[in-house]
C-alpha cells in the first residue's frame, strides 16, 4: 500500500514538471495494438522491424517511416526479432513459434515450434542463436533452426546477449545472477551481483563491458577487472531498456513505469547529452542503428519512435499534454 501511494505521488509530481526534450524525428504512431514489444534495425540501418503484443510484425523505412512489409505471427506476443541480413528477418513469439521470412519476397523460409520463448540473441555472423525458454535455453543453427544444444539457467531467464566476437553468451536470471557462458553453453562464470534484478543485457563494441537495465540505474560490469558499477540515471523507477552505441561512446536508456522517456548519455562521464519526449505509456525497448546515426524506441502504448542523432539538438519545453 505504501509503495502504491509513493508511486502515485511520484507520477503526480512528474506529470506536472515541465521538461526540455526533443521530439522524435519520426513518430510512426500507435502501430501495434496492445503494445510494441520488440524492434530491430537491419544491418544497413535503413530498415526497422517492430513486433507487437498480438504477434504482428512490421517493417519500416528508417528514412521516411514508410511501411515496407507486415504479417501476423499466430497471435502470440513477439519476444524476439533478428535480422540475418538485409532481407531475412527472424521472429520469435511467446507461444514458441520461430519464423524466418524473406521480407522482400514475402516468403517463409524456415519455422520451428518450441515451448514458450521469452528472449533470443544471435551470433554476429548470424550462424546460430540462443533461445530462452523459462529456466532453460537452447542453441540453434541458422538459418536451418536445427537444435544444437541446451542447458539450464537455474532460474527463469530474463535476458540474453551474445558478444561481438561470438564467443560468450551473457545470461541474467530471476535469482539475481548474471553469468557468462561460452558458445557451447558451458564454462559459466558468475559476475558480481547487482542490487536488484537486471535485464536487457548489452555488450560494448570491444566486448570489455557488459551493461544492463535496472531499477533507477544502468548496471555496468568491467569484464577485464570483474568489477560492477551501478550508474545513476534520471529515470524515476524501472529502466526498461539500454543500448551501447557502435563506437562505445554513448549509452541510450528508456524509462518504463513513471517516465517512459529516452536519455542519450556520455558513456564515460554519465552526462546526459539529449532528452527525448516520453512515450505515452511504459517504455519497452530502445536500440541504436548499426551505424550509430539513428535510434528507435517502442512502448506499450503501441508507439514506435525513430530518432536521427545527427540532427541538431534543440529541445523545447514539454508538459505532457503539449508544448510551448
Amino acid at each position: 500500500m505504501i509503495r502504491l501511494l509513493f508511486l502515485s505521488l511520484l507520477l503526480g509530481v512528474t506529470a506536472c514538471t515541465p521538461l526540455r526534450v526533443q521530439q522524435p524525428d519520426l513518430d510512426l504512431g500507435r502501430v501495434h495494438e496492445g503494445g510494441a514489444y520488440r524492434i530491430a534495425f537491419s544491418p544497413s540501418g535503413r530498415r526497422l522491424a517492430s513486433g507487437g503484443a498480438n504477434g504482428d510484425v512490421r517493417v519500416w523505412s528508417v528514412a521516411d517511416g514508410r511501411r515496407l512489409a507486415d504479417w501476423p505471427v499466430d497471435g502470440d506476443s513477439i519476444t524476439g526479432l533478428l535480422w540475418l541480413d538485409e532481407s531475412r528477418l527472424l521472429s520469435a513469439d511467446a507461444g514458441g513459434h520461430l519464423q524466418l521470412r524473406n521480407v522482400d519476397e514475402g516468403t517463409l523460409e524456415a519455422s520451428l515450434g518450441l515451448g514458450s520463448v521469452q528472449a533470443v540473441a544471435a551470433a554476429p555472423d548470424a550462424s546460430w542463436l540462443v533461445v530462452a525458454q523459462g529456466e532453460r535455453f537452447r542453441r540453434l543453427a541458422l538459418p536451418s533452426l536445427q537444435i544444437l544444444g541446451e542447458t539450464s539457467g537455474g532460474s527463469r531467464i530474463l535476458s540474453l546477449a551474445v558478444d561481438h566476437a561470438g564467443e560468450r553468451i551473457a545470461v541474467s536470471t530471476r535469482d539475481g545472477r548474471v553469468r557468462l557462458l561460452d558458445a557451447d553453453l558451458e564454462k559459466a562464470l558468475t559476475l558480481p551481483r547487482a542490487s536488484r534484478d537486471v535485464w536487457d543485457l548489452r555488450f560494448s563494441p570491444d566486448d570489455r563491458t557488459l551493461v544492463a537495465a535496472g531499477w533507477f540505474r544502468i548496471v555496468e560490469w568491467n569484464l577485464d577487472r570483474g568489477t560492477l558499477e551501478e550508474r545513476p540515471t534520471e529515470h524515476l523507477g524501472k529502466v526498461a531498456s539500454v543500448d551501447v552505441s557502435p563506437d562505445g561512446r554513448r549509452l541510450l536508456s528508456l524509462g518504463r513505469i513513471t517516465d517512459s522517456g529516452v536519455r542519450l548519455v556520455d558513456a564515460e562521464s554519465n552526462r546526459v547529452l539529449r532528452r527525448y519526449k516520453p512515450h505515452a505509456l511504459c517504455g519497452r525497448l530502445i536500440r541504436f542503428s548499426p551505424d550509430g546515426r539513428h535510434a528507435a524506441s517502442a512502448a506499450e502504448d503501441g508507439s514506435v519512435y525513430i530518432y536521427d542523432l545527427d540532427r541538431p539538438y534543440r529541445p523545447k519545453v514539454y508538459y505532457g499534454e503539449g508544448e510551448d
